[in-house]
């Protein structure tokens, strides 16, 4: 348990994902006191007064409009306050600053910094030097540093974009990077790799006046243990067939009224998802395809996806209806290539199936075929990774995406790990065997000619594992990447989405965006499809 001692909820939002991120696996306590009683607990500390008589972390944290105050108890292991100049690496992460007090080290067993201003500064300054403040004092007490310094949005890599489009070059965007969220070297090059790779692909597809379509398949073979998302597992489903079919009907009434709400813009991609798309019967997933061909100037996309997923709800008759209605581009999602794993994540297929599926897309000529893998999953070494990483690469695939494991509150995971104890769900795999991992993965489309073109983070998980929240990057053969994925993650485009959980996303001038959702639940949807339309008509209506 991590007690965060605060006069104020300003900037919570900023501070618990960094405090978590020093602390995986632990709860963080979020405590509002009076700003007086902070103020004399931190006199106590600097006038050597108090002592660390705490059984575990406490933080003290004093937000005022022209001064931070930041303490924390423990043992200063980067022996920081020795010395007025800091230089130190740690977990890859370099780290160098000045301390801004003398008496930075002040009572016995806790560890102060803060900043005054001579004004009250602007919102986001306050916010960065609040979150390098945080940082210092914490790498200082746990003698390390996050690859990711104070960076914990979901996309890092948007900062990077926008450095490039003031005109800063690589090397000056890894060099701001590293300065201002001291991030390490590796994860600076990262974004700024992947944001110049970004740009290049949006300016192509003239991304400002044009639009994506998103549909979503809400329907899996099985459910995966970890997953969070609203399918609905096709396995002793009773009447499946026709919940399909109401659910498409229901979705061919949004489609059209979609296709007429956006008719002005120009179509860059279509993205089907889910849930597993490939779960329809061959009947049903015909019928798919018609309706967006219908809708849809198909012809005239940069990019047609469509999520194969599962290996076991891929055949030839499947394949081909893809192929006949256009589809460009599809993944097949193994997440790991250890059998093992497979049962225990509460998949059906075999290795086996997907070199078998694989080979039967390459021979039905699908030229851009993408692979989703796990980094993390439960129980795996970064040996058994490597196994993968070896397996993929013997399919050469046209783009791999590696996913680090975030265990969400809504899986089943989640609760297994919470009522049997982490170490028998082999969940606790540990924050650097995920980074290992993570490297590989790097290290091998590097060699293999994989460029990293996309790469978002998940919001922090809190109280389980030691695993801290680490990225996810697309990789791809140059000209094979996936443009969905680029827009979505990026924000730079109007997103129409259909289905049930499905999220529109209208990006207008100067970035301003608004969005509105569906409802999750299958059969809420097809009951209340009327309204599902009427809220994208009085988005777009008021924006």
């Amino acid at each position: 348990m991590i007690k965060l001692i605060c006069n104020s909820e300003r900037n919570e939002y900023d501070i618990r994902p960094l405090v978590m991120s020093f602390f995986p696996g632990e709860t963080v306590e979020y405590i509002i006191e009076d700003s007086a009683q902070i103020e004399g607990m931190l006199h106590k500390i600097r006038s050597h007064e108090l002592e660390d008589r705490n059984s575990g972390r406490v933080i003290y944290l004093l937000l005022e409009d022209t001064n931070i105050r930041i303490c924390t108890n423990g043992k200063d292991k980067s022996e920081a306050g020795s010395k007025p100049d800091v230089e130190y690496r740690a977990d890859s992460a370099y780290i160098s600053y000045e301390i801004n007090n003398a008496d930075s080290v002040c009572a016995q067993g806790f560890i102060y910094e803060d900043i005054e201003y001579a004004a009250v500064p602007d919102s986001k300054k306050y916010r960065d030097d609040l979150k390098r403040l945080i940082y210092r004092i914490l790498s200082r007490a746990a003698g390390k540093g996050n690859r990711w310094g104070t960076l914990t949005g979901v996309r890092p890599s948007k900062i990077a974009m926008g450095y490039l489009k003031e005109g800063l070059s690589r090397g000056e965007i890894i060099d701001k990077m590293r300065e201002e969220y001291y991030c390490s070297e590796e994860k600076a090059s990262l974004c700024a790799d992947v944001a110049q790779n970004e740009l290049r692909i949006l300016d192509r597809i003239n991304y400002e006046t044009g639009y994506s379509v998103y549909i979503g398949i809400p329907f899996c073979p099985t459910v995966c243990n970890y997953c969070s998302f609203s399918s609905i597992s096709l396995e002793g489903l009773k009447d499946g067939a026709a919940l399909m079919r109401d659910y498409l009907r229901a979705l061919e009434k949004e489609c059209a009224a979609a296709a007429g709400l956006f008719r002005d813009k120009r179509l860059s991609s279509i993205y089907v998802g889910g849930g597993t798309p490939t779960a329809l019967d061959e009947e049903c997933l015909a019928w798919l395809m018609s309706i967006i061909r219908d809708n849809f100037d198909v012809d005239g996309v940069y990019e047609f996806t469509v999520e194969a997923g599962r290996p076991d709800s891929i055949n030839e008759k499947k394949l081909a209806i893809l192929k006949s209605a256009g589809v460009t581009r599809i993944s097949i999602n193994p997440q790991t290539m250890k059998p093992e794993t497979l049962l225990l994540m509460g998949r059906k297929h075999t290795t086996g199936q997907v070199r078998e599926v694989f080979r039967l897309a390459r021979d039905m000529h699908f030229d851009n075929i993408n692979m989703d893998l796990i980094a993390g999953l439960m129980g795996e070494s970064s040996g058994d990774f490597k196994n993968t990483i070896s397996a993929i690469g013997e399919l050469a695939p046209d783009s791999f995406t590696v996913h680090s494991l975030v265990v969400k509150r809504a899986s089943k995971y989640r609760l297994q790990c919470e009522n049997d104890g982490l170490a028998a769900c082999g969940c606790d795999t540990g924050a650097d065997a995920v980074e290992k991992m993570l490297d590989m993965a790097a290290e091998f489309a590097g060699n293999a000619g994989y460029i990293p073109y996309y790469m978002y983070r998940q919001k922090n998980k809190s109280g389980l594992g030691s695993n801290n929240v680490l990225e996810n990057v697309g990789y791809s053969k140059p000209g094979r990447e996936g443009i969905y994925n680029i827009v979505i993650m990026e924000e730079k485009q109007t997103i129409a989405a259909c289905g049930a959980g499905a999220s529109t996303k209208l990006v207008g001038f100067g970035g301003r965006i608004g969005r509105c959702e569906n409802v999750k639940n299958v059969m809420q949807y097809i009951d209340r499809i009327d309204e599902m339309i009427e809220r994208k008509a009085r988005l777009l209506k008021a924006f």
